[in-house]
Protein backbone atom coordinates (compact mmCIF):
# COMPACT_ATOMS: atom_id res chain seq x y z
CA UNK A 1 0.00 0.00 0.00
CA UNK A 2 1.08 3.19 -1.09
CA UNK A 3 1.02 6.06 2.13
CA UNK A 4 1.56 9.52 1.28
CA UNK A 5 1.78 12.00 4.64
CA UNK A 6 2.59 15.92 4.18
CA UNK A 7 6.10 17.97 5.33
CA UNK A 8 6.47 20.96 6.69
CA UNK A 9 10.03 22.08 6.24
CA UNK A 10 10.55 24.87 8.95
CA UNK A 11 13.12 27.69 7.68
CA UNK A 12 14.88 27.15 10.72
CA UNK A 13 14.43 25.25 14.28
CA UNK A 14 13.48 28.57 15.97
CA UNK A 15 10.35 28.50 13.06
CA UNK A 16 9.37 24.79 14.22
CA UNK A 17 6.95 25.49 16.80
CA UNK A 18 5.17 28.11 15.39
CA UNK A 19 4.51 25.54 12.53
CA UNK A 20 3.67 22.75 15.19
CA UNK A 21 1.21 24.65 17.01
CA UNK A 22 -0.48 26.15 13.94
CA UNK A 23 -1.18 22.12 13.00
CA UNK A 24 -2.44 21.18 16.74
CA UNK A 25 -4.49 24.42 16.39
CA UNK A 26 -6.10 23.16 12.98
CA UNK A 27 -6.68 19.63 14.20
CA UNK A 28 -8.06 21.07 17.79
CA UNK A 29 -10.52 23.52 16.14
CA UNK A 30 -12.02 20.58 14.09
CA UNK A 31 -12.32 18.30 17.12
CA UNK A 32 -13.87 21.00 19.24
CA UNK A 33 -16.45 21.41 16.32
CA UNK A 34 -17.46 18.01 15.71
CA UNK A 35 -17.27 16.32 19.02
CA UNK A 36 -16.60 19.30 22.12
CA UNK A 37 -13.09 17.55 23.23
CA UNK A 38 -9.52 17.56 21.97
CA UNK A 39 -8.04 14.54 23.23
CA UNK A 40 -4.18 14.72 22.73
CA UNK A 41 -1.29 12.24 23.11
CA UNK A 42 2.16 14.46 23.92
CA UNK A 43 5.93 13.01 23.85
CA UNK A 44 8.37 14.08 25.27
CA UNK A 45 12.59 15.15 24.51
CA UNK A 46 12.09 18.50 23.03
CA UNK A 47 8.71 18.77 22.52
CA UNK A 48 7.74 20.95 25.95
CA UNK A 49 9.65 23.49 24.70
CA UNK A 50 8.37 23.50 21.49
CA UNK A 51 4.65 23.40 23.17
CA UNK A 52 5.64 26.82 25.18
CA UNK A 53 4.20 29.06 22.26
CA UNK A 54 0.85 27.07 21.65
CA UNK A 55 -1.72 29.69 23.23
CA UNK A 56 0.46 32.46 21.55
CA UNK A 57 -0.38 30.61 18.20
CA UNK A 58 -4.42 30.20 18.97
CA UNK A 59 -4.10 33.97 19.92
CA UNK A 60 -2.87 35.42 16.92
CA UNK A 61 -5.25 33.92 14.91
CA UNK A 62 -8.07 34.89 16.80
CA UNK A 63 -9.14 31.31 17.82
CA UNK A 64 -10.52 30.37 21.82
CA UNK A 65 -8.31 26.92 22.26
CA UNK A 66 -10.58 26.31 25.31
CA UNK A 67 -8.40 24.57 27.26
CA UNK A 68 -10.74 23.29 29.74
CA UNK A 69 -12.13 21.10 26.89
CA UNK A 70 -9.04 19.13 26.60
CA UNK A 71 -7.33 16.16 27.51
CA UNK A 72 -4.17 14.98 27.75
CA UNK A 73 -2.11 11.74 27.73
CA UNK A 74 1.40 11.12 28.05
CA UNK A 75 2.70 8.81 24.47
CA UNK A 76 5.11 7.41 26.60
CA UNK A 77 6.59 7.96 30.20
CA UNK A 78 9.72 7.07 31.95
CA UNK A 79 8.70 4.94 35.12
CA UNK A 80 10.07 8.15 37.86
CA UNK A 81 8.64 10.32 39.66
CA UNK A 82 7.22 12.94 38.31
CA UNK A 83 9.68 15.35 39.94
CA UNK A 84 12.39 13.30 38.33
CA UNK A 85 14.70 15.01 35.59
CA UNK A 86 14.03 12.25 33.13
CA UNK A 87 10.01 12.44 33.86
CA UNK A 88 8.04 13.80 30.67
CA UNK A 89 4.93 14.93 32.59
CA UNK A 90 7.39 17.16 34.81
CA UNK A 91 8.75 18.35 31.30
CA UNK A 92 5.09 19.23 30.07
CA UNK A 93 4.39 20.65 33.35
CA UNK A 94 7.27 23.24 33.21
CA UNK A 95 7.12 23.84 29.52
CA UNK A 96 3.75 24.19 28.64
CA UNK A 97 0.58 23.07 31.43
CA UNK A 98 1.69 25.43 33.75
CA UNK A 99 0.68 28.36 31.17
CA UNK A 100 -2.64 27.08 30.29
CA UNK A 101 -5.45 25.53 31.94
CA UNK A 102 -6.39 22.21 31.10
CA UNK A 103 -8.09 20.70 34.09
CA UNK A 104 -6.02 19.10 36.37
CA UNK A 105 -8.11 15.87 36.40
CA UNK A 106 -7.88 15.93 32.09
CA UNK A 107 -4.03 15.97 32.51
CA UNK A 108 -3.44 11.52 32.60
CA UNK A 109 0.02 11.01 34.40
CA UNK A 110 1.22 7.89 35.33
CA UNK A 111 0.06 6.47 38.53
CA UNK A 112 3.10 6.82 41.08
CA UNK A 113 1.71 4.84 43.59
CA UNK A 114 2.24 1.28 40.90
CA UNK A 115 6.34 2.55 40.93
CA UNK A 116 6.33 0.34 44.12
CA UNK A 117 4.64 -2.94 42.31
CA UNK A 118 5.93 -3.24 38.96
CA UNK A 119 6.59 -1.75 35.29
CA UNK A 120 3.45 -4.43 33.65
CA UNK A 121 1.29 -2.74 37.07
CA UNK A 122 1.75 0.75 35.85
CA UNK A 123 1.25 0.05 32.24
CA UNK A 124 -2.01 -1.67 32.78
CA UNK A 125 -3.21 1.05 35.25
CA UNK A 126 -2.09 3.70 32.35
CA UNK A 127 -4.24 1.60 29.98
CA UNK A 128 -7.14 1.91 31.96
CA UNK A 129 -6.73 5.92 32.26
CA UNK A 130 -6.05 5.80 28.11
CA UNK A 131 -9.57 3.93 27.83
CA UNK A 132 -11.24 6.47 29.75
CA UNK A 133 -9.98 9.10 27.25
CA UNK A 134 -11.17 7.09 24.65
CA UNK A 135 -14.57 6.38 25.41
CA UNK A 136 -15.10 10.67 25.72
CA UNK A 137 -13.48 10.70 22.10
CA UNK A 138 -15.57 8.33 19.50
CA UNK A 139 -12.87 5.74 20.17
CA UNK A 140 -9.96 7.55 18.77
CA UNK A 141 -7.33 10.06 20.10
CA UNK A 142 -7.66 13.33 18.10
CA UNK A 143 -3.78 13.72 17.74
CA UNK A 144 -0.62 11.96 18.80
CA UNK A 145 2.38 14.56 18.58
CA UNK A 146 5.67 12.76 18.94
CA UNK A 147 9.21 13.24 18.43
CA UNK A 148 11.60 10.73 16.88
CA UNK A 149 15.45 10.01 17.79
CA UNK A 150 18.27 9.61 15.15
CA UNK A 151 17.71 5.79 16.12
CA UNK A 152 14.25 6.10 14.41
CA UNK A 153 12.40 5.00 17.48
CA UNK A 154 9.61 7.00 18.52
CA UNK A 155 7.15 7.07 21.87
CA UNK A 156 9.46 4.19 23.51
CA UNK A 157 9.77 1.73 20.66
CA UNK A 158 12.90 1.16 19.45
CA UNK A 159 14.38 -0.52 16.74
CA UNK A 160 14.25 -4.06 16.53
CA UNK A 161 12.76 -4.44 19.68
CA UNK A 162 10.13 -7.02 20.56
CA UNK A 163 7.33 -4.50 21.70
CA UNK A 164 6.74 -3.59 17.40
CA UNK A 165 5.02 -6.61 16.81
CA UNK A 166 2.56 -6.14 19.91
CA UNK A 167 -0.91 -6.41 18.54
CA UNK A 168 -3.53 -6.22 21.47
CA UNK A 169 -1.75 -3.45 24.46
CA UNK A 170 -2.35 0.22 23.93
CA UNK A 171 -0.04 0.63 26.60
CA UNK A 172 2.88 -1.78 27.15
CA UNK A 173 5.23 -1.96 29.62
CA UNK A 174 9.38 -1.87 28.60
CA UNK A 175 12.44 -2.86 30.60
CA UNK A 176 15.26 -2.84 28.63
CA UNK A 177 15.36 0.70 26.79
CA UNK A 178 18.30 1.23 24.93
CA UNK A 179 18.44 4.61 26.71
CA UNK A 180 18.22 5.26 30.35
CA UNK A 181 16.15 5.31 32.42
CA UNK A 182 15.39 1.45 31.36
CA UNK A 183 11.80 1.08 33.02
CA UNK A 184 9.00 2.71 30.44
CA UNK A 185 5.83 2.89 29.59
CA UNK A 186 4.82 3.61 25.78
CA UNK A 187 1.54 3.61 23.84
CA UNK A 188 2.05 0.91 20.79
CA UNK A 189 1.57 0.94 17.16
CA UNK A 190 -2.34 -0.97 17.59
CA UNK A 191 -3.23 2.68 19.42
CA UNK A 192 -1.40 4.98 17.16
CA UNK A 193 -2.60 3.16 13.93
CA UNK A 194 -6.12 2.27 15.01
CA UNK A 195 -7.22 4.38 17.29
CA UNK A 196 -5.57 8.33 16.68
CA UNK A 197 -6.99 10.41 14.05
CA UNK A 198 -4.05 12.56 12.99
CA UNK A 199 -0.21 12.10 14.23
CA UNK A 200 2.56 14.87 13.93
CA UNK A 201 5.92 14.21 13.94
CA UNK A 202 8.78 16.75 14.93
CA UNK A 203 12.25 17.26 15.00
CA UNK A 204 15.11 19.33 14.35
CA UNK A 205 19.17 19.19 13.46
CA UNK A 206 21.33 17.20 11.33
CA UNK A 207 20.92 14.39 13.99
CA UNK A 208 17.50 13.47 12.37
CA UNK A 209 18.50 13.85 8.77
CA UNK A 210 19.88 9.81 7.98
CA UNK A 211 15.35 9.56 9.58
CA UNK A 212 14.19 11.68 7.27
CA UNK A 213 16.21 10.77 4.40
CA UNK A 214 15.25 7.25 4.75
CA UNK A 215 11.94 7.56 6.19
CA UNK A 216 10.87 9.21 2.39
CA UNK A 217 10.93 7.49 -0.62
CA UNK A 218 9.51 10.51 -2.24
CA UNK A 219 9.39 13.73 -2.01
CA UNK A 220 7.58 16.73 -4.12
CA UNK A 221 6.10 20.34 -3.37
CA UNK A 222 2.38 20.09 -2.69
CA UNK A 223 2.08 23.14 -4.94
CA UNK A 224 4.96 24.59 -6.64
CA UNK A 225 3.13 27.73 -6.42
CA UNK A 226 2.14 27.18 -2.45
CA UNK A 227 4.52 27.65 0.33
CA UNK A 228 3.60 28.28 4.23
CA UNK A 229 4.89 30.91 6.27
CA UNK A 230 8.41 30.44 7.22
CA UNK A 231 8.87 27.49 5.86
CA UNK A 232 7.36 24.82 2.79
CA UNK A 233 5.11 22.32 2.31
CA UNK A 234 5.68 19.10 0.62
CA UNK A 235 3.54 15.70 -0.49
CA UNK A 236 5.76 12.73 0.77
CA UNK A 237 5.36 9.11 0.28
CA UNK A 238 6.71 6.80 3.51
CA UNK A 239 9.17 4.17 2.23
CA UNK A 240 7.90 0.45 2.68
CA UNK A 241 9.02 -1.37 4.16
CA UNK A 242 9.13 1.04 7.10
CA UNK A 243 12.98 1.19 8.06
CA UNK A 244 12.56 2.77 11.33
CA UNK A 245 9.91 2.43 14.37
CA UNK A 246 8.66 5.53 13.24
CA UNK A 247 7.91 5.56 9.90
CA UNK A 248 5.85 2.44 11.39
CA UNK A 249 3.35 4.58 12.08
CA UNK A 250 0.18 5.49 10.25
CA UNK A 251 -2.90 5.98 11.14
CA UNK A 252 -5.68 3.65 9.35
CA UNK A 253 -7.76 6.37 7.42
CA UNK A 254 -9.48 6.99 4.90
CA UNK A 255 -7.93 10.79 3.97
CA UNK A 256 -3.82 9.23 4.70
CA UNK A 257 -2.65 12.80 3.92
CA UNK A 258 -4.49 14.58 5.97
CA UNK A 259 -4.02 11.93 8.89
CA UNK A 260 -0.07 12.09 9.15
CA UNK A 261 2.76 15.24 8.64
CA UNK A 262 6.17 15.64 9.44
CA UNK A 263 7.37 18.84 10.87
CA UNK A 264 11.21 18.82 10.36
CA UNK A 265 13.80 22.33 10.12
CA UNK A 266 16.01 22.94 7.23
CA UNK A 267 19.10 21.72 8.56
CA UNK A 268 17.30 18.06 8.83
CA UNK A 269 16.06 18.91 5.47
CA UNK A 270 19.11 19.74 3.45
CA UNK A 271 21.35 17.05 5.21
CA UNK A 272 18.79 14.29 4.42
CA UNK A 273 18.78 15.94 0.50
CA UNK A 274 23.03 15.93 0.57
CA UNK A 275 22.85 12.52 1.70
CA UNK A 276 20.65 11.03 -0.85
Amino acid sequence: MVYSASLVVASTKSELPYHLNSAIMKVCQEALVQRGTFTIALSGGSLPSFLSSVKDVFEAAGNDPKFESWHIILADERCVPKSHPDSNMGALENDFLNQVSVPSDQVHAINTRKLEESTDAVASDYQEQIEEVLSISGGQLDLAVLGFGPDGHTCSLFPNHVLLTEQNKMVAAIEDSPKPPPHRITLTLPVLNKHTRHVIFCGAGRSKSAVVRDVFSDISPADASYSVQHGNLYKVTLSSPAPYPCAMVRPDSEQTENSLMWIVDADAMESATEQK
